[in-house]
This record gives C-alpha cells, sequence and structure tokens, in this order.
C-alpha cells in the first residue's frame, strides 16, 4: 500500500528522497454507502491504509514479512474493494495471480501504524521510479557512467524519467510506457530481473495503478492492448517489506482442503484469527 505528511516534502510526488502519505477516508469493509466509483477513486486519490496479500507458498516456508526475505517492496490490494468477500478461486485473478489447491494459502490484512515508514504508493510507472529512488542512494556521479550493480543502473534509470504534463493523454502515457517498455528489451535484462526481485514486477505489471486480471501466464497466452485495459480491474499498491507486525499485519496460513477454492476470503476473518506480526496456522476459512 496516510494521515502524516514529512513537512520537507511538497505537495505533490516528485523523483526525490521524499513521498507524500495521505491516507484515504475509506468506511469499513461492508459499511459504505457511497458508490462503487468513489470508492475506487478514493483509494487512488490517496491510499487507504488497510490493504490485503495473498499468496500460495510451499508447506514449510517462513512468513515474517511483507514480501519474500530481499525484496525491498511487495504488492498489496485495498480491501475495501473486496467487499463483499470472494472466494479462495476468484480473488487471486484480479491481482494477476492464479489459485493452487496444492499449495498453503498465506492471506495477510495490513494496516500500517507508520503510513510514512510503510511508504505505500499507488503502483503506477511514475511512482516505481519515484520509488527506486528512495530506495536505492545514488552518489552525485553515480549517473555519469553506467555503474556496474544492478541497483544503481536501475535507480539511474529512474532518474532518468521525465513526465513533462501534456494536452493529450495518450501522448502522455505513450511517453510513459515507451520510457518503462525499455526495461523488457534486450539491453536492460539485469534491470527487469533487479525489478522481479526487489519489487515482484514481472512483465505482467501494467504500471497504471491496476492489476491486469488473469495476466499470470502472459508469457504463454499473450495479451492484446484491448485485453490489458478491458481486465485493468482492481487497484494496486507497492509497500515496502516490513516485518509483519511494523506493517501491521494480521496473517493466516491455510493448509489445502477440499473446497477450500470456494470458500471466502473475508477480510475481517484474516484479522480476527490471525496473529500480529506473525502467520498464524488456522485449519479453515470458516
Amino acid at each position: 500500500m496516510r494521515a502524516r505528511i514529512f513537512l520537507a516534502c511538497a505537495s505533490i510526488l516528485v523523483l526525490s528522497g521524499c513521498a507524500e502519505h495521505r491516507v484515504a477516508k475509506v468506511a469499513p469493509p461492508g459499511t459504505s454507502a457511497a458508490a462503487p466509483v468513489v470508492v475506487a477513486d478514493s483509494v487512488r486519490e490517496a491510499v487507504p491504509n488497510d490493504y490485503m496479500r495473498v499468496g500460495f507458498l510451499p508447506a514449510g516456508t517462513p512468513v515474517t514479512s511483507i514480501a519474500k526475505p530481499g525484496a525491498l517492496r511487495g504488492f498489496v490490494t485495498a480491501t475495501v474493494l473486496y467487499s463483499p468477500p470472494l472466494t479462495v478461486e476468484d480473488y487471486p485473478k484480479y491481482s494477476g495471480l492464479v489459485n493452487d489447491d496444492n499449495k498453503v494459502l498465506v492471506a495477510m490484512r495490513c494496516k500500517p501504524p507508520d503510513p510514512a515508514k510503510a511508504d505505500v504508493a499507488l503502483a503506477t510507472w511514475p511512482n516505481v521510479f519515484a520509488a527506486v529512488l528512495r530506495d536505492v542512494a545514488l552518489a552525485p556521479n553515480d549517473c555519469d557512467s553506467s555503474p556496474p550493480d544492478p541497483d544503481k543502473q536501475v535507480a539511474c534509470f529512474a532518474k532518468g524519467f521525465d513526465d513533462p504534463a501534456a494536452t493529450a493523454v495518450p501522448t502522455s502515457l505513450a511517453r510513459t510506457f515507451g520510457y518503462a517498455g525499455k526495461l523488457y528489451d534486450a539491453d536492460h535484462a539485469a534491470m527487469a530481473q533487479w525489478l522481479q526481485a526487489k519489487y515482484g514486477i514481472y512483465p505482467a505489471f501494467a504500471g497504471t495503478g491496476y492489476s491486469v486480471k488473469d495476466s499470470y501466464s502472459i508469457d504463454k497466452q499473450p495479451m492484446t492492448s484491448q485485453e490489458i485495459l478491458v481486465k485493468s480491474v482492481s487497484s494496486e499498491y507497492l509497500i515496502r517489506n516490513l516485518p509483519l507486525k511494523d506493517a501491521g499485519c494480521r496473517c493466516i496460513s491455510v493448509a489445502p482442503y477440499q473446497g477450500r477454492a470456494s470458500d471466502r476470503l473475508d477480510p475481517d476473518f484474516i484479522e480476527q484469527q490471525g496473529a500480529d506480526g506473525v502467520c498464524k496456522s488456522v485449519d479453515r476459512l470458516r
């Protein structure tokens, strides 16, 4: 995935070491009478500070942080968008994942007590580039020539991004996506691998702030731009890879059982049954 704003930061996001931390005023899931369009807008104009993250892991995999060890950030979704709750089979599709009946389901609901520390940002390419510059320290002359290490290569690439205002939406988007698209050519393979390892950004990542439904197998089932735009449904965010307790996460792990896929993944159940700072094993989702 904020009430506090760094005093040294401007009220707009810039590619610098500071970031705005505004928290959307979103009613708890299931209690809002607002139109869906208002809810959808509210979690994009400012971050909601109530997130969910779901994954399917081999049995015995320890989960003590938002993302895997060594990662800098991980993806989360806005809890309010998943009420009423979806089934285990349906939920992952909207995050570009797939259900795996043979693995342990890990689900967490996170309400960071310190939004500035969590540094949640809507997962757009401009926000990704800004986050990289906050996560990777650059010396003044690091980008004068090609740095040898991938983290600084990506940071220099992020530093080179420019996002001027435009009077035509396609022109502005083409500039951003054209720049981001370079990461997936043969000359930038090391940077693409760095983004996968450190941010969980794979080729299925759109950079629009929306995850692309059914994009898990895009390497085997290519998608047209029309399909990608139609399936851009659920807002997604990047959050710092904090320990679960620091991120305010309540987490559960659920081993495979008959009928798990058709049970609902209820955020309130996760919060009530989950442990604070560790993943608690529960037998069933109800």
